[in-house]
Protein backbone atom coordinates (compact mmCIF):
# COMPACT_ATOMS: atom_id res chain seq x y z
CA UNK A 1 0.00 0.00 0.00
CA UNK A 2 1.22 3.62 -1.23
CA UNK A 3 2.58 5.73 2.06
CA UNK A 4 -0.49 8.44 2.78
CA UNK A 5 0.27 11.77 4.04
CA UNK A 6 -1.72 13.69 6.76
CA UNK A 7 -2.71 16.44 4.93
CA UNK A 8 -3.58 14.59 2.12
CA UNK A 9 -6.60 12.57 3.67
CA UNK A 10 -10.09 12.56 2.94
CA UNK A 11 -13.16 10.53 4.65
CA UNK A 12 -13.74 6.88 3.55
CA UNK A 13 -9.83 5.65 2.38
CA UNK A 14 -8.10 2.77 3.46
CA UNK A 15 -4.39 4.21 4.42
CA UNK A 16 -1.29 3.82 5.05
CA UNK A 17 0.64 6.23 7.96
CA UNK A 18 4.41 6.67 8.39
CA UNK A 19 4.97 9.17 11.36
CA UNK A 20 6.00 10.22 14.81
CA UNK A 21 4.00 10.05 17.98
CA UNK A 22 3.35 13.19 18.74
CA UNK A 23 1.04 12.77 21.64
CA UNK A 24 -0.68 9.35 23.27
CA UNK A 25 -3.86 9.19 26.13
CA UNK A 26 -5.08 5.90 27.11
CA UNK A 27 -8.59 6.39 28.16
CA UNK A 28 -10.21 2.67 29.76
CA UNK A 29 -9.68 0.55 26.77
CA UNK A 30 -8.84 3.20 23.83
CA UNK A 31 -5.80 4.93 23.30
CA UNK A 32 -5.73 8.17 21.36
CA UNK A 33 -2.37 8.94 19.57
CA UNK A 34 -1.85 11.74 17.46
CA UNK A 35 0.71 10.75 14.58
CA UNK A 36 2.51 13.57 13.29
CA UNK A 37 4.27 13.72 9.70
CA UNK A 38 5.85 16.77 8.04
CA UNK A 39 2.36 17.69 6.92
CA UNK A 40 0.42 17.70 10.37
CA UNK A 41 -0.81 15.70 12.49
CA UNK A 42 -4.21 13.21 12.96
CA UNK A 43 -5.85 11.98 15.71
CA UNK A 44 -5.58 7.74 15.58
CA UNK A 45 -8.08 5.73 17.71
CA UNK A 46 -6.90 2.46 19.08
CA UNK A 47 -9.77 0.22 20.17
CA UNK A 48 -8.38 -3.26 19.61
CA UNK A 49 -7.10 -4.68 22.95
CA UNK A 50 -5.05 -7.30 21.61
CA UNK A 51 -2.78 -4.42 20.35
CA UNK A 52 -0.09 -3.73 23.26
CA UNK A 53 1.01 0.17 23.56
CA UNK A 54 1.81 0.60 27.06
CA UNK A 55 5.75 0.96 26.47
CA UNK A 56 4.70 3.21 22.93
CA UNK A 57 6.62 6.66 23.95
CA UNK A 58 6.42 10.29 22.23
CA UNK A 59 8.26 10.35 19.30
CA UNK A 60 8.53 6.75 18.65
CA UNK A 61 8.24 6.10 14.80
CA UNK A 62 5.42 4.27 13.64
CA UNK A 63 3.48 3.24 10.87
CA UNK A 64 -0.71 2.81 10.96
CA UNK A 65 -2.46 1.14 8.69
CA UNK A 66 -6.81 2.48 9.51
CA UNK A 67 -9.57 3.53 7.66
CA UNK A 68 -10.80 7.59 7.89
CA UNK A 69 -13.74 9.03 9.21
CA UNK A 70 -15.28 12.04 9.75
CA UNK A 71 -14.82 13.58 13.12
CA UNK A 72 -14.43 16.71 14.96
CA UNK A 73 -11.12 16.61 17.07
CA UNK A 74 -10.31 19.19 19.25
CA UNK A 75 -6.90 18.24 19.93
CA UNK A 76 -4.18 21.18 19.12
CA UNK A 77 -2.41 21.52 15.49
CA UNK A 78 -3.79 18.52 14.38
CA UNK A 79 -6.62 18.04 11.67
CA UNK A 80 -10.29 18.75 13.18
CA UNK A 81 -12.56 17.08 10.35
CA UNK A 82 -10.50 13.50 9.96
CA UNK A 83 -9.57 10.95 11.99
CA UNK A 84 -8.28 7.33 12.03
CA UNK A 85 -9.60 4.29 13.03
CA UNK A 86 -6.60 1.88 13.23
CA UNK A 87 -6.69 -1.66 12.36
CA UNK A 88 -2.74 -2.18 12.88
CA UNK A 89 0.29 -0.98 14.35
CA UNK A 90 3.49 -1.66 13.54
CA UNK A 91 6.26 0.01 15.88
CA UNK A 92 9.63 0.92 13.50
CA UNK A 93 11.63 2.59 16.38
CA UNK A 94 11.04 3.19 20.56
CA UNK A 95 12.27 6.61 21.23
CA UNK A 96 14.08 7.42 24.56
CA UNK A 97 13.16 9.51 26.64
CA UNK A 98 13.11 12.96 25.52
CA UNK A 99 15.06 16.19 27.00
CA UNK A 100 13.44 18.51 25.84
CA UNK A 101 9.34 19.34 25.33
CA UNK A 102 8.22 18.54 21.85
CA UNK A 103 4.22 18.23 21.68
CA UNK A 104 4.19 22.21 22.93
CA UNK A 105 1.77 21.99 25.22
CA UNK A 106 4.68 22.50 27.80
CA UNK A 107 6.80 25.88 27.15
CA UNK A 108 9.27 25.98 29.71
CA UNK A 109 12.18 24.41 28.25
CA UNK A 110 14.68 27.22 27.79
CA UNK A 111 15.75 28.53 24.50
CA UNK A 112 19.58 27.43 24.86
CA UNK A 113 18.43 23.87 25.89
CA UNK A 114 16.21 23.66 22.62
CA UNK A 115 19.16 24.60 20.93
CA UNK A 116 21.45 22.09 22.20
CA UNK A 117 18.36 19.43 20.95
CA UNK A 118 17.74 21.50 17.64
CA UNK A 119 16.62 18.54 15.79
CA UNK A 120 13.79 17.40 18.72
CA UNK A 121 13.21 21.11 19.29
CA UNK A 122 12.58 21.05 14.78
CA UNK A 123 9.91 18.47 15.41
CA UNK A 124 7.58 21.34 17.28
CA UNK A 125 4.76 22.35 14.26
CA UNK A 126 5.35 26.05 15.25
CA UNK A 127 9.08 25.41 14.87
CA UNK A 128 8.98 23.76 11.53
CA UNK A 129 6.51 26.63 10.21
CA UNK A 130 9.64 29.24 10.60
CA UNK A 131 11.74 26.68 8.38
CA UNK A 132 9.14 26.41 5.97
CA UNK A 133 7.96 29.61 5.31
CA UNK A 134 12.10 30.72 5.22
CA UNK A 135 12.29 27.67 2.32
CA UNK A 136 9.16 29.33 0.57
CA UNK A 137 10.73 32.88 0.91
CA UNK A 138 14.65 31.78 -0.41
CA UNK A 139 12.60 29.81 -3.22
CA UNK A 140 10.38 33.12 -3.86
CA UNK A 141 13.60 35.26 -3.99
CA UNK A 142 15.41 32.36 -6.61
CA UNK A 143 12.05 32.20 -8.86
CA UNK A 144 11.95 36.51 -9.11
CA UNK A 145 15.24 36.47 -9.93
CA UNK A 146 15.21 33.58 -12.95
CA UNK A 147 12.31 35.35 -14.28
CA UNK A 148 14.41 38.50 -14.61
CA UNK A 149 16.54 36.48 -16.47
CA UNK A 150 19.44 36.92 -13.69
CA UNK A 151 22.47 34.16 -14.27
CA UNK A 152 23.11 32.20 -10.23
CA UNK A 153 26.55 31.96 -9.13
CA UNK A 154 28.54 30.58 -6.62
CA UNK A 155 31.16 33.15 -5.35
CA UNK A 156 34.22 31.34 -3.08
CA UNK A 157 33.40 30.75 0.41
CA UNK A 158 37.60 31.14 0.99
CA UNK A 159 39.24 34.62 0.44
CA UNK A 160 42.54 35.88 0.82
CA UNK A 161 41.42 39.70 1.01
CA UNK A 162 39.38 40.96 3.48
CA UNK A 163 36.48 42.90 1.40
CA UNK A 164 35.38 45.31 3.35
CA UNK A 165 38.62 46.09 5.74
CA UNK A 166 38.45 45.88 9.05
CA UNK A 167 39.58 42.67 11.53
CA UNK A 168 36.04 41.61 11.46
CA UNK A 169 37.01 38.36 9.40
CA UNK A 170 38.15 34.68 10.89
CA UNK A 171 41.35 33.42 9.82
CA UNK A 172 41.87 30.02 8.53
CA UNK A 173 45.33 28.14 7.73
CA UNK A 174 45.66 27.72 3.81
CA UNK A 175 48.21 25.50 3.31
CA UNK A 176 51.08 27.90 4.11
CA UNK A 177 49.41 30.98 3.76
CA UNK A 178 46.88 32.71 5.61
CA UNK A 179 42.96 33.06 4.35
CA UNK A 180 40.01 34.09 5.56
CA UNK A 181 36.37 32.88 5.38
CA UNK A 182 34.33 35.29 3.61
CA UNK A 183 32.44 38.28 5.20
CA UNK A 184 30.89 39.00 1.59
CA UNK A 185 30.08 37.85 -1.87
CA UNK A 186 31.02 41.73 -2.56
CA UNK A 187 34.16 41.54 -5.04
CA UNK A 188 33.46 39.01 -6.64
CA UNK A 189 30.08 39.41 -7.66
CA UNK A 190 31.29 42.96 -8.87
CA UNK A 191 33.48 41.11 -11.00
CA UNK A 192 30.38 38.71 -12.23
CA UNK A 193 28.12 41.69 -13.10
CA UNK A 194 30.44 43.64 -15.08
CA UNK A 195 30.76 40.31 -17.47
CA UNK A 196 27.64 38.17 -17.09
CA UNK A 197 25.24 42.07 -16.42
CA UNK A 198 22.70 40.55 -13.60
CA UNK A 199 23.57 38.14 -11.13
CA UNK A 200 22.86 36.63 -7.89
CA UNK A 201 23.92 34.10 -5.04
CA UNK A 202 22.49 32.52 -1.88
CA UNK A 203 25.71 30.85 0.53
CA UNK A 204 26.91 31.33 3.85
CA UNK A 205 28.99 34.14 5.37
CA UNK A 206 31.25 34.57 8.31
CA UNK A 207 32.00 37.27 10.33
CA UNK A 208 34.24 37.27 13.61
CA UNK A 209 32.40 40.47 15.45
CA UNK A 210 31.91 40.12 18.98
CA UNK A 211 28.13 40.85 18.79
CA UNK A 212 25.81 39.19 21.55
CA UNK A 213 22.85 40.59 20.48
CA UNK A 214 19.52 39.26 19.83
CA UNK A 215 19.28 40.46 15.52
CA UNK A 216 23.37 39.38 15.10
CA UNK A 217 24.85 35.90 14.15
CA UNK A 218 28.42 35.13 13.35
CA UNK A 219 27.86 32.55 10.77
CA UNK A 220 24.52 34.18 8.50
CA UNK A 221 23.11 33.37 5.12
CA UNK A 222 22.72 35.80 2.39
CA UNK A 223 20.88 36.77 -0.80
CA UNK A 224 22.84 39.08 -2.94
CA UNK A 225 22.13 40.45 -6.42
CA UNK A 226 24.39 42.77 -8.60
CA UNK A 227 23.70 44.67 -11.92
CA UNK A 228 25.21 45.78 -14.80
CA UNK A 229 23.69 49.22 -16.17
CA UNK A 230 21.83 50.64 -13.24
CA UNK A 231 22.17 52.94 -10.78
CA UNK A 232 21.58 53.11 -6.93
CA UNK A 233 17.17 54.23 -6.84
CA UNK A 234 16.86 51.51 -9.75
CA UNK A 235 18.89 48.61 -7.76
CA UNK A 236 16.24 49.49 -4.86
CA UNK A 237 13.81 49.15 -7.41
CA UNK A 238 14.18 45.50 -7.29
CA UNK A 239 14.67 45.44 -4.16
CA UNK A 240 11.06 45.98 -3.16
CA UNK A 241 9.88 43.86 -6.17
CA UNK A 242 11.35 41.05 -4.71
CA UNK A 243 10.34 41.69 -1.05
CA UNK A 244 6.61 42.26 -2.18
CA UNK A 245 6.99 38.81 -4.15
CA UNK A 246 8.44 36.94 -1.28
CA UNK A 247 5.78 38.14 0.90
CA UNK A 248 2.81 37.23 -1.75
CA UNK A 249 4.59 33.88 -1.98
CA UNK A 250 4.61 32.56 1.31
CA UNK A 251 0.79 34.59 2.08
CA UNK A 252 -0.07 32.53 -0.80
CA UNK A 253 1.55 28.83 -0.28
CA UNK A 254 2.09 29.21 3.44
CA UNK A 255 -1.10 30.16 5.03
CA UNK A 256 -1.39 26.82 7.29
CA UNK A 257 2.51 28.04 8.71
CA UNK A 258 1.28 31.38 9.11
CA UNK A 259 -1.97 30.43 11.35
CA UNK A 260 0.62 28.43 13.50
CA UNK A 261 2.32 31.26 13.94
CA UNK A 262 -0.78 33.27 14.40
CA UNK A 263 0.41 35.47 12.19
CA UNK A 264 -1.69 37.82 9.24
CA UNK A 265 0.92 38.93 6.81
CA UNK A 266 0.44 42.07 4.24
CA UNK A 267 2.08 42.56 1.32
CA UNK A 268 4.48 45.43 2.11
CA UNK A 269 4.62 49.14 0.94
CA UNK A 270 7.42 50.86 0.02
CA UNK A 271 8.98 54.14 1.23
CA UNK A 272 12.07 56.70 0.14
CA UNK A 273 13.76 58.49 2.77
CA UNK A 274 17.09 60.24 1.77
CA UNK A 275 19.25 59.91 4.70
CA UNK A 276 19.20 63.39 5.80
CA UNK A 277 15.15 63.31 5.91
CA UNK A 278 15.59 60.05 8.31
CA UNK A 279 17.94 61.80 10.38
CA UNK A 280 15.13 64.26 10.64
CA UNK A 281 11.93 62.93 11.34
CA UNK A 282 13.83 60.73 14.14
CA UNK A 283 15.16 63.76 15.51
CA UNK A 284 11.64 65.05 16.00
CA UNK A 285 10.67 61.62 17.87
CA UNK A 286 12.99 62.59 20.43
CA UNK A 287 16.22 60.02 19.31
CA UNK A 288 19.62 61.63 19.76
CA UNK A 289 21.41 61.87 16.45
CA UNK A 290 22.87 63.66 13.96
CA UNK A 291 23.88 64.07 10.81
CA UNK A 292 26.88 62.20 10.41
CA UNK A 293 25.92 59.00 12.53
CA UNK A 294 24.83 56.21 11.86
CA UNK A 295 21.26 54.77 13.13
CA UNK A 296 21.75 52.98 16.51
CA UNK A 297 19.02 49.86 16.98
CA UNK A 298 17.12 52.81 18.33
CA UNK A 299 16.98 54.84 15.19
CA UNK A 300 16.00 51.97 13.25
CA UNK A 301 12.88 50.92 15.31
CA UNK A 302 11.76 54.21 15.29
CA UNK A 303 11.78 54.85 11.33
CA UNK A 304 9.94 51.75 11.42
CA UNK A 305 7.58 52.91 13.85
CA UNK A 306 6.51 55.83 11.85
CA UNK A 307 5.67 53.76 8.57
CA UNK A 308 4.03 50.12 9.38
CA UNK A 309 4.59 47.68 7.17
CA UNK A 310 6.71 49.28 5.22
CA UNK A 311 9.83 48.39 3.55
CA UNK A 312 12.07 51.77 4.11
CA UNK A 313 14.62 52.85 2.02
CA UNK A 314 17.30 55.16 3.23
CA UNK A 315 19.58 56.75 0.42
CA UNK A 316 22.35 59.36 -0.44
CA UNK A 317 23.88 58.40 3.01
CA UNK A 318 27.36 60.19 3.50
CA UNK A 319 30.25 57.96 1.99
CA UNK A 320 31.94 58.53 5.07
CA UNK A 321 29.99 55.92 6.65
CA UNK A 322 29.71 53.66 3.41
CA UNK A 323 32.40 50.80 2.11
CA UNK A 324 34.97 51.87 -0.11
CA UNK A 325 33.50 49.72 -3.12
CA UNK A 326 30.15 52.47 -3.20
CA UNK A 327 30.55 55.04 -5.54
CA UNK A 328 30.90 58.49 -4.31
CA UNK A 329 27.26 60.49 -5.67
CA UNK A 330 27.88 63.89 -5.03
CA UNK A 331 31.97 64.73 -3.81
CA UNK A 332 31.13 68.26 -3.15
CA UNK A 333 28.65 66.97 -0.85
CA UNK A 334 29.91 63.56 0.39
CA UNK A 335 27.23 62.20 -0.67
CA UNK A 336 27.54 58.51 -1.44
CA UNK A 337 25.39 55.87 -3.41
CA UNK A 338 25.11 53.91 -0.74
CA UNK A 339 21.72 53.03 1.06
CA UNK A 340 20.06 50.73 3.88
CA UNK A 341 16.55 49.36 4.00
CA UNK A 342 14.61 48.98 6.80
CA UNK A 343 11.78 46.50 7.87
CA UNK A 344 10.47 45.62 11.59
CA UNK A 345 12.44 47.53 13.44
CA UNK A 346 15.79 46.03 11.89
CA UNK A 347 18.03 46.79 9.17
CA UNK A 348 17.45 44.05 6.63
CA UNK A 349 19.45 44.84 3.41
CA UNK A 350 22.32 47.48 2.22
CA UNK A 351 23.53 47.93 -1.06
CA UNK A 352 24.07 50.99 -3.73
CA UNK A 353 25.69 52.00 -7.01
CA UNK A 354 29.49 50.63 -6.50
CA UNK A 355 32.93 52.43 -8.56
CA UNK A 356 33.45 50.81 -11.30
CA UNK A 357 36.71 53.37 -12.26
CA UNK A 358 40.36 51.96 -10.90
CA UNK A 359 41.63 55.70 -9.82
CA UNK A 360 38.03 56.37 -7.68
CA UNK A 361 38.49 52.93 -6.40
CA UNK A 362 42.29 53.18 -5.51
CA UNK A 363 41.42 57.15 -3.78
CA UNK A 364 38.73 55.49 -1.48
CA UNK A 365 40.81 52.84 -0.71
CA UNK A 366 43.48 54.97 0.75
CA UNK A 367 40.75 56.85 2.91
CA UNK A 368 39.35 53.55 4.16
CA UNK A 369 43.59 53.19 5.52
CA UNK A 370 43.63 50.23 3.05
CA UNK A 371 46.29 49.46 0.43
CA UNK A 372 45.55 49.49 -3.15
CA UNK A 373 48.14 46.85 -3.69
CA UNK A 374 46.11 43.92 -1.96
CA UNK A 375 43.36 44.44 -4.14
CA UNK A 376 45.05 44.91 -7.15
CA UNK A 377 43.23 41.57 -8.83
CA UNK A 378 40.00 43.19 -8.22
CA UNK A 379 40.62 46.45 -9.44
CA UNK A 380 42.61 46.01 -12.45
CA UNK A 381 39.63 43.94 -13.57
CA UNK A 382 37.53 47.23 -14.35
CA UNK A 383 40.40 48.55 -16.66
CA UNK A 384 39.33 46.33 -19.66
CA UNK A 385 35.91 48.09 -20.08
CA UNK A 386 33.40 48.31 -16.62
CA UNK A 387 29.68 49.26 -17.01
CA UNK A 388 28.11 51.06 -14.30
CA UNK A 389 26.45 48.45 -11.79
CA UNK A 390 25.00 48.18 -8.77
CA UNK A 391 23.64 45.45 -5.93
CA UNK A 392 22.24 44.32 -2.47
CA UNK A 393 22.41 41.53 -0.09
CA UNK A 394 19.21 40.85 2.45
CA UNK A 395 20.46 38.48 5.41
CA UNK A 396 18.11 35.36 5.62
CA UNK A 397 18.02 35.27 9.21
CA UNK A 398 17.36 38.51 9.69
CA UNK A 399 14.39 38.98 6.94
CA UNK A 400 12.86 35.95 8.12
CA UNK A 401 12.66 37.43 12.03
CA UNK A 402 11.78 40.59 10.61
CA UNK A 403 8.87 39.62 8.92
CA UNK A 404 7.78 36.75 11.47
CA UNK A 405 8.30 38.87 14.12
CA UNK A 406 10.10 36.44 16.09
CA UNK A 407 12.22 37.81 19.08
CA UNK A 408 15.59 36.28 18.68
CA UNK A 409 17.35 35.81 15.00
CA UNK A 410 18.29 32.42 16.65
CA UNK A 411 14.47 31.53 16.11
CA UNK A 412 15.13 32.58 12.86
CA UNK A 413 18.54 29.75 12.33
CA UNK A 414 19.02 26.20 12.15
CA UNK A 415 22.05 25.85 13.98
CA UNK A 416 23.04 29.04 14.95
CA UNK A 417 27.02 30.40 15.54
CA UNK A 418 27.69 33.02 17.84
CA UNK A 419 30.26 34.04 20.19
CA UNK A 420 29.16 31.30 22.22
CA UNK A 421 27.91 28.27 20.58
CA UNK A 422 29.43 25.94 18.02
CA UNK A 423 27.79 23.13 18.33
CA UNK A 424 25.17 20.89 17.43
Amino acid sequence: MKRSYVSELKPGQKVLLKGRVHEIRNLAKIYFILLRDITGIVQCVVKDNAIDLHNLNLESVVEIIGKTKKSLVKAEFSRKDIEIEVSEINILDIADKLPIHVNEKTTSTSFDKRLDYRSLDLRKPKISAIFKIQSTLINGFREFFYNQSFIEIQPPGIIATSTEGGTDLFEVKYFDKKAYLAQSPQLYKQLMAISLEKVFSTGSLWRAEKHDTTKHLNEIRQMDIECAFIDDMEVMDLLGQVVQYMVKKIIRECPKELSLLDLSLEVPKIKYLTYSKAIELVSKEGISIKEGDDFEPEAERKICSLFPNTLIFTYDWPLELKPFYIWPKDKEKGISGGFDALFGGVEISSGGQRVHIPEILEKQLISKKLNPKDFSWYIDAFRYGSPIHSGWSIGLERFTMALLKLPNIREATLFPRDRNRLIP
